[in-house]
C-alpha cells in the first residue's frame, strides 16, 4: 500500500512539474514575441522618420531641432 501511494505522489509531482516547465515555456516565448514585434515596430519607425525627414543626416537635425526648440 505505502508503494502505491509513493508512486501516485511521484506521478503528481512530475506531471506538476511538466506543466510548470511548460507554462514557463510559453511565457518565454511570449516575452520573445513581445520583444520581436517592439524592435520591428522601432525599427519601422525609425525608417519612416528617415523618409520623411529626407534622410540620415536630417533626421538628426530635425531631432534635435524638435528636443532644443530652436
Amino acid at each position: 500500500m505505502r508503494t502505491a501511494a509513493a508512486d501516485r505522489s511521484r506521478t503528481q509531482t512530475s506531471s506538476i512539474t511538466k506543466v510548470e516547465e511548460q507554462v514557463y515555456r510559453v511565457g518565454i516565448a511570449l516575452i520573445g514575441v513581445s520583444s520581436l514585434a517592439i524592435g520591428v515596430w522601432a525599427v519601422l519607425a525609425l525608417v519612416s522618420g528617415m523618409v520623411a525627414s529626407g534622410g540620415p543626416g536630417a533626421l538628426v537635425a530635425d531631432w534635435f531641432t524638435a528636443v532644443t526648440g530652436s
